[in-house]
């Protein structure tokens, strides 16, 4: 083990990423003052970013707040930094569009999801009013998360136990219900026909949801804490988080297609913190960050195995972790992910780089290759019909990345009205149905008092 800056170099593999080293942004270039909510939820990472903004939950005594920030807004955040408002419960999760990075998705302890519209140049005032309500979960969504490959697409997974499918211009479109308690995570296979998840009940869980089939399921961790799951989808292989029976942090390695014996186990440490996971598919790394930690480990994922590439220390607990999106990425200093890492009252930015000498006037290609599109492979009503495709690709570009290198917006055709899923078409019924009830018991006590009234 040796040193380099602020990073633990552990790998003696012959890795081009071996020597990958992190390095976090100094004073000028972090967010401070940040007021986050203190709202304590496992499935979220508290902190969302794409190549424009940085988005967290924003300490609110009412309803959820959701504060977007510009990106090239480093330094003090004012209290009064514009948010959206418009939950009646706290936030939980929310994620920015992967193919438009002016719309993003929140859930909240409200039963609701909303999607957003950010203005050309960011919030510069309160935004209450939402592109569209999703309802249909009947408690608290804790988790929302878009289709990778299909436009418009949203997952979310909620305290009712079901996970549901949206197209998000007409609504709900399909329910899971083969969970049988709290859904802690959620992650889309390659072409995004399977997902895996996993549940308080310690079960990992391979699932169809355009058949509501299991179709694969394994015993995963068994300590009684959270556990993750991630699927690396170029190499095809499932990753989890969680704790053993003594409460010690494991890491194992999955293939779905045999599910009944794991291909790698990893002891960790004895530290409470539930884990926050990354995989980057360019560079087959895996990162992870414990809740209450300061250390951020990052891993090579190869044919077989997980190798561990580095640790980088720090005394400060993280609250949360974001990836930013491949094409944020400044390629003329290497430079192979991008955090953003959530402390008590600041977000530091966190910058992974590889080091080459001749990056700044040569584009690397060996260590970029296609990364998935900013374009997506297929419509929502493509996927919902049954179609199934790997997502686009694209080029990497020499540059410093930023707004400019991934971006893209999008405008959504809705009705005048939110769209209206099945399940709330089904409890208005059943209210319909009730108050008919009510109404024939209300209309024959009539009756029998006015006979009653007209007999001697």
């Amino acid at each position: 083990i040796f040193f380099r800056g602020p990073c633990r170099i552990m790998s003696r593999t012959t890795s081009k990423f071996r020597h990958v080293f992190p390095t976090p942004a100094k004073t000028d270039g972090q967010f401070r003052d940040i007021k986050t909510s203190n709202t304590i939820w496992d499935c979220s990472n508290f902190v969302a970013a794409n190549s424009k903004y940085l988005a967290l939950a924003w300490a609110a005594g009412g309803g959820g707040k959701l504060a977007v920030i510009n990106l090239e807004n480093t330094v003090k955040i004012p209290s009064d930094v514009p948010c959206l408002m418009g939950h009646t419960g706290p936030i939980l999760d929310w994620q920015f569009h992967p193919f438009a990075d002016n719309l993003i998705a929140t859930s909240s302890e409200d039963t609701t999801v909303r999607i957003w519209s950010i203005p050309d140049g960011g919030l510069t005032q309160n935004l209450d009013t939402q592109l569209i309500t999703l309802s249909g979960h009947t408690k608290k969504v804790g988790i929302c998360q878009f289709h990778h490959v299909a436009m418009n697409t949203l997952t979310t997974a909620s305290m009712d136990h079901t996970v549901k499918l949206w197209d998000i211009e007409v609504g709900e479109k399909l329910t899971v219900d083969v969970h049988k308690d709290q859904i802690f995570s959620l992650s889309y296979c390659l072409e995004g026909n399977q997902f895996v998840t996993t549940s308080r009940d310690k079960s990992i869980r391979v699932v169809d949801p355009r058949s509501n089939a299991v179709a694969a399921e394994a015993k995963g961790h068994l300590g009684n804490k959270a556990q993750k799951a991630i699927w690396a989808k170029r190499q095809n292989k499932i990753i989890t988080a969680g704790f053993g029976k003594m409460q010690d942090r494991q890491v194992y390695v999955w293939d779905p297609r045999k599910m009944d014996e794991k291909v790698q186990e990893v002891e960790l440490d004895t530290a409470s913190g539930v884990m926050m996971m990354f995989f980057d598919e360019d560079t087959n790394m895996l990162y992870l960050g414990g809740k209450g930690d300061g250390n951020i480990r990052f891993y090579e994922l190869g044919e077989k195995e997980l190798t561990q590439l580095g640790e980088m220390p720090s005394s400060n607990p993280q609250r949360g972790l974001a990836m930013l999106p491949k094409v944020a990425c400044d390629t003329t200093v290497c430079e192979v992910a991008r955090f953003m890492r959530l402390e008590s009252d600041k977000v530091v930015p966190i910058s992974f780089q590889c080091p080459r000498k001749q990056a700044k006037d040569e584009f690397q290609a060996d260590v970029y290759p296609d990364t998935f599109s900013t374009s997506p492979t297929m419509s929502a009503a493509d996927f919902f019909g049954g179609q199934t495709s790997a997502p686009n690709t694209m080029p990497m570009q020499h540059t410093k990345g930023g707004a400019a290198a991934g971006s893209t917006s999008a405008e959504l055709h809705v009705a005048s009205a939110a769209p209206i899923s099945k399940t709330e078409i089904e409890a208005q019924k059943a209210k319909v149905l009730k108050l008919r009830e009510e109404l024939a018991a209300a209309e024959a006590k009539l009756a029998q008092l006015e006979a009653d009234f007209a007999s001697p």
